[in-house]
């Protein structure tokens, strides 16, 4: 028997106790169609698998979202679960080879899968997603997502392009969404965000010119706010948040 982490699609298992919930199962990795190590160099004594079950793996067991578990469980409890999710969608997404189709393997020293024919080598994919606060004086710039995807506002974010540096990433994206120029683009802090397999960095960067566009395709409204006047804003979760706390709670 080992303990697992189990998911059932993009949601996992616990079980509510009077410490709170429990994500980690015992069961029989045999008895599993899709599991992964979360070390890349487990031992024996402290293995623990990310797994896939359809079905209950206890009478009391409930599933529950990532983004719902956040405030539920410890940063790394929480951190064990978002690796687990990004394992499992790397695996399923690297059964066959995308060269030659064959069947693969698990790398015999690495954390990879390879195939047995060709020998194409597949690692975790992690996309790189910058996510930019604007300020302008004691405002920050808000953008709310078009097609109604997100009851709030956030900030502007998007994928890193082929050869392109992460400021890079953030001037175009800014510019691209919501039509302004910036200046003192700074790094801040990063975030692993397993949904279902990016890295996101955090910018700050200070508005420098132009007239709030929003693209209509990505982003459908995008405005100034102030403390006082902010909208629904993301949960602590995601780096958006932090961003946006701590500049209000350095202003």
């Amino acid at each position: 028997m080992k303990c697992l982490l189990l998911f059932s699609d993009d949601q996992i298992w616990y079980r509510q106790t009077p410490e709170g919930p429990s994500l980690l199962f015992d069961a029989d990795p045999g008895a599993l169609v899709l599991t992964e190590p979360l070390s890349a160099h487990p031992t024996p004594d402290e293995e623990v698998l990310a797994a896939e079950s359809a079905e209950p793996p206890a009478p009391d067991a409930q599933r529950i979202g990532l983004r719902a578990l956040f405030d539920l469980v410890s940063p790394q409890c929480y951190a064990q679960a978002g690796l687990a999710r990004q394992l499992l969608h790397w695996r399923r997404a690297h059964r066959f080879c995308g060269v030659c189709g064959t069947p693969m393997r698990h790398h015999a020293t690495e954390r990879a899968m390879v195939c047995p024919a060709c020998g194409h080598t597949a690692y975790p994919r992690i996309n790189p997603v910058v996510i930019t606060l604007i300020t302008r004086g004691d405002q920050i710039l808000l953008t709310h997502k078009a097609h109604g995807l997100l009851p709030f506002w956030s900030l502007v974010a998007g994928f890193v392009e082929a050869h392109e540096t992460l400021e890079q990433a953030v001037a175009r994206e800014i510019a691209e969404e919501v039509g302004l120029r910036v200046t003192n683009i700074r790094y801040a802090a990063s975030q692993p965000w397993p949904f279902p397999n990016n890295l996101m960095f955090g910018f700050t960067a200070e508005y420098a010119g132009g007239e709030i566009t929003p693209d209509g395709i990505e982003i459908a409204e995008a405005g100034w706010f102030g403390r006082d006047n902010l909208p629904p804003i993301p949960s602590r979760v995601s780096i958006a948040r932090r961003l946006i706390d701590a500049f209000f709670a350095s202003a």
